[in-house]
């Protein structure tokens, strides 16, 4: 069996329809560039760590626009298959992306395409936990996580959270726990949501 799978997780680029938080100060054209450049830089990330196979998983698969396009040959370049998400909320589609990547990988971990902090190391640290523990969680500054990782997952551990809010970390971990799942949490960073995040980024 294959070791470890990284998984990125996607909006498919739309005007206006991605990264509206940062749209009502930057504009929809300014938001949608930044999507794809974090979108892009994730991508970078996730393929120089050389920690595992890497799958782009997107929300949903549209007639591609010329940025689209970008992405999707890029990933052709860096051999990375494309898939789609399925499932009626974001705890369902990470459930069946864990638990399709489970059949051929030993680990699997999802990142987010607004986590550019995801780093090598802080890869190489999520793979590590998932030799002692079930489940791995890197905890975001605003109660969510920019990274979850699995060996093992059970049916209820994604549903009826929050998602979006603040207490998203700390319902996964509770439904962990119910599930009996062994979980270790890396250390916390921060994503790109707001537009005090994009800066930050930028800087």
């Amino acid at each position: 069996m294959t070791r470890t799978l990284l998984i990125q997780f996607a909006k498919w680029p739309q005007l206006g329809k991605v990264k509206t938080r940062l749209a009502k100060k930057m504009g929809d054209q300014a938001a949608y560039s930044a999507h794809i450049e974090l979108t892009q830089t994730v991508l970078k990330n996730l393929t120089s760590s050389n920690v595992g196979s890497v799958a782009l998983w997107f929300d949903q698969l549209l007639t591609e626009n010329p940025e689209a396009k970008l992405l999707t040959e890029n990933c052709q370049k860096l051999s990375v298959p494309i898939a789609c998400q399925k499932g009626d909320d974001l705890g369902a589609r990470m459930f069946h992306a864990l638990s399709s990547g489970l059949k051929t990988y030993q680990k699997v971990i999802i990142v987010g395409s607004d986590c550019p902090t995801v780093d090598k190391a802080y890869l190489e640290q999520a793979v590590k936990v998932l030799d002692d523990s079930d489940l791995v969680l890197g905890p975001a500054e605003d109660g969510g996580y920019v990274l979850l990782g699995a060996r093992k997952v059970a049916p209820m551990l994604l549903d009826n959270i929050a998602w979006g809010q603040g207490a998203v970390l700390r319902s996964t971990v509770e439904r962990a726990d119910g599930c009996r799942l062994t979980y270790q949490l890396l250390d916390t960073t921060w994503d790109v949501d707001e537009y005090e995040d994009y800066l930050r980024w930028k800087r």
